[in-house]
């Protein structure tokens, strides 16, 4: 199991009154986190518009998305991960990247992971942001429903 004691796959239950996910994407530039739940709060599939974070809960996860920028990191040096996007379910990872190298072309480009198990190596790190984005999900959708 991951560090962090949860499956990120988001296809195990969900975690201390996290959601399990089905996909997220976060904007380092823009400092903020869009999530797809994969089941509501009563276990049903999760049919609704996604959550998006912004504030203190996008701060806090794109904080905790640093050891997956770090994996990313390792196979693309000299970057700086503009956005992440997850699909949790597929298992894919879709990066979008620009360099922090001087002359070095400047035009963002797109890194795809979509082999499993490289997927799952990568994700392995992420057990405390799923976690994360999952509760502040669960948190999101009770105020909806409330609303």
């Amino acid at each position: 199991m991951p560090a962090g004691g949860a499956a990120p796959t988001g296809r195990g239950p969900g975690v201390s009154g996290a959601l399990p996910l089905r996909s997220f994407k976060l904007h380092f530039v823009e400092a903020r986190a869009r999530v797809v739940p994969a089941r509501d709060a009563s276990g049903a599939a999760f049919a609704g518009p996604g959550v998006d974070l912004v504030g203190e809960g996008a701060r806090e996860a794109l904080a905790l998305a640093a050891p997956l920028v770090a994996a990313l990191a390792a196979f693309e040096p000299g970057v700086v991960v503009r956005s992440l996007s997850v699909d949790l379910a597929a298992p894919r990872l879709l990066a979008s990247l620009e360099p922090a190298t001087p002359g070095a072309d400047p035009r963002p480009r797109a890194v795809r992971l979509a082999e499993p198990a490289l997927v799952e190596r990568v994700l392995d790190r992420a057990g405390p942001l799923v976690r994360h984005l999952g509760e502040r999900a669960r948190e999101a959708l009770a105020r909806r429903a409330g609303a």
